[in-house]
């Protein structure tokens, strides 16, 4: 019986100790960061409005760091047991964030993590009205193809302060209509309740609780709109970096090889790292997605060893860098065909390396 193409990479974290779970670590981070935007938010409280506007970028920045947190509980990679991973996902979503638990699995772990940049597989490059490749552009309908064409890459990061909010009601709706499509045993579980009751209490703390204690209905909502909003933006700042502008894939036959190759590795020193939670170290983070972003940088060496060695192509570059292609891919996604990630040609693998690095470019063909 042939061997696991990843069980020498496997031996080797193993050796290192980078399988392990530093459940310790993890809530010394969450509960540090939840200490850190409490004082945040008081202080939006105390300070007169325009001091509170220049805060809340800062605000919002640890908001993201917070809830990016939730992101390792649901992939089982903060804690060794999963009822360490559980609540701490469910304190940082749910609760914190207002995202449901059983949403983000859904479309993160489930479909976006086992089919990266795949057309039709990947939701993460699904977002009406925009497209990411010359295939979706086509099937567009005309007022839409002229957006792609002409405004996307320019409206895109305005419209991504709407992003937060809109997982949030993507959410809702996913744990409102699943006890009417799953089946009967699967309709009510633990965790959708556990899930639904947070998210209700989420809204309690953050729109009811300060009105009821004399903050007033507009301070409290504009607060939260533009909080979230914010939040959005930085999200989408962390997530874009690690795959637009890399291949959109139609086909694959090496599932690892995709991992890497529809990814990019964010250098970054300690404290841009302390921020992104791991997904500087995208290839790491989706080759080995229960791996705690603790030991990611450890573990970095032998994933771009493990590429190289079989002639897949490991990007790395810095975050403003990675920042400038994403956008400039939105530009021409509108007529970026897609590829076939084929071992045994050549051809194919010409076009992975040479993939969507020039610069900014213009609408027209």
């Amino acid at each position: 019986m042939a061997a696991h193409p990843m069980a020498d990479l496997r031996k080797k974290l193993q050796e290192n100790n980078l399988l392990d779970k530093p459940t310790a670590k993890s809530w010394v981070k969450v509960i540090t960061l939840l200490a850190i935007v409490g004082v945040l938010y008081s202080a939006h409280i105390y300070l007169p409005l325009k001091f509170g506007l220049l805060l809340i970028p800062i605000t919002a920045l640890f908001s993201t760091t917070l809830a990016m947190t939730g992101h390792e509980g649901v992939h089982s990679s903060a804690c060794q047991s999963k009822a360490g991973n559980t609540s701490l996902a469910a304190i940082v979503f749910p609760l914190f964030a207002g995202l449901s638990m059983e949403y983000w699995r859904e479309k993160h772990n489930v479909k976006h993590h086992a089919h990266p940049n795949v057309i039709n597989k990947d939701p993460d490059i699904h977002s009406w009205p925009f497209t990411f490749s010359e295939e979706e552009y086509k099937t567009s309908g005309p007022i839409r193809r002229f957006f792609q064409r002409y405004l996307q890459g320019w409206t895109f990061w305005p419209i991504s302060l709407l992003v937060g909010h809109l997982m949030r009601f993507d959410g809702l709706k996913y744990i409102a209509t699943k006890p009417f499509k799953s089946k009967k045993k699967k309709r009510i579980t633990k965790i959708w309740l556990l899930d639904t009751s947070l998210i209700i209490v989420h809204f309690v703390l953050w729109l009811v609780l300060p009105v009821a204690f004399g903050l007033s209905w507009q301070a409290t909502i504009g607060f939260y709109v533009l909080l979230w909003g914010l939040v959005g933006t930085c999200l989408t700042a962390i997530f874009i970096v690690g795959h637009a502008g890399r291949p959109v894939i139609t086909e694959y036959d090496q599932n690892w090889r995709l991992q890497i190759e529809t990814a990019r590795r964010i250098k970054f020193g300690p404290i841009g790292s302390f921020f992104f939670v791991g997904l500087d170290y995208q290839i790491e983070h989706h080759l080995l997605p229960a791996l705690s972003h603790f030991n990611l940088p450890k573990a970095s060496p032998l994933v771009k060893e493990y590429a190289e060695e079989r002639g897949w192509e490991y990007e790395e570059v810095g975050f403003l860098r990675a920042l400038w292609r994403s956008t400039a891919a939105l530009h021409t996604a509108w007529k970026t065909p897609s590829i076939v990630i084929d071992g045994s040609e050549q051809g194919n693998a010409n076009k992975i390396e040479d993939f969507s690095h020039g610069e900014l470019p213009t609408t027209e063909s």
